[in-house]
């Protein structure tokens, strides 16, 4: 089977680099391309403050939802402490979310979560902040949201684990690949005029083989043994970069 990608673009907020994002959706809309986008419903992350806050916010998110682009809720405020706590996606030593006891976290979901519906928005996908959540914070978003399918992982395709459909997400920009779902994680808040003229030219290359998140199917399976293989591999290259940094 060709490859098949999904965009994703992270870090969607009241006070986002509106700018950047208005050029980025003229690209996706000149493509037909409908994205994940990854909303922070509380946004108070100093870096990630580009203006103040936009009062018609929830009006624009709600024009995407009529566009088909599928909402993920992105944790909460964006504000992060450090943490040893196991991670399940081991990339950063900080979180939103891990290493706090599950009531703690249960209340920063529950929070967010009302924000939306808050809007009559429920977002379909759980992205958390850096990658960083643990198995407390998937426990508090079963209990505190409807969302089910996580848009994160080390894998080829779909599987399912810990009550949770997962899409994996592999990439941040689009590269060519044998087969397999790959999620391109993009943030439009730090991509300059360049960057998103490099990328308005890799969709026209690839839009054949980019995908919405309705055209993927999900399915009750454990991860293939190619997903597994693939999630090594990727993991063994990491420690192996960071070698080379220390």
């Amino acid at each position: 089977m060709s490859p098949r990608y999904l965009i994703r673009l992270d870090d969607a907020s009241a006070t986002m680099h509106r700018e950047r994002w208005a050029q980025f959706e003229a690209v996706l809309d000149r493509h037909a391309v409908k994205p994940i986008v990854a909303v922070i419903p509380d946004n108070r992350d100093p870096t990630l403050t580009f203006a103040g806050a936009e009062t018609g916010f929830w009006e624009r998110v709600r024009a995407w939802i009529a566009k088909d682009w599928t909402v993920g809720m992105h944790g909460y405020t964006h504000v992060m402490h450090p943490t040893h706590s196991k991670l399940v996606l081991p990339f950063y030593p900080r979180s939103e979310f891990a290493g706090l006891p599950l009531e703690a976290q249960a209340q920063r979901i529950r929070a967010g979560w009302q924000l939306f519906r808050a809007q009559d928005i429920e977002p379909t996908l759980w992205i958390a902040p850096a990658h960083s959540f643990d198995l407390a914070t998937l426990a508090a978003v079963r209990a505190e949201t409807s969302m089910r399918v996580v848009s994160d992982g080390i894998g080829w395709d779909t599987w399912y684990e810990h009550g949770f459909y997962w899409i994996p997400q592999q990439l941040w920009g689009l590269r060519e690949r044998s087969s397999g779902l790959w999620t391109v994680c993009l943030h439009p808040n730090t991509m300059d005029a360049a960057a998103i003229a490099a990328l308005d030219r890799d969709i026209g290359r690839f839009r054949s083989r980019i995908v919405d998140v309705a055209d993927v199917a999900l399915r009750q399976r454990r991860k293939s043994l190619r997903s597994r293989l693939y999630h090594t591999y990727f993991w063994w290259c990491q420690r192996r970069a960071l070698s080379a940094l220390s």
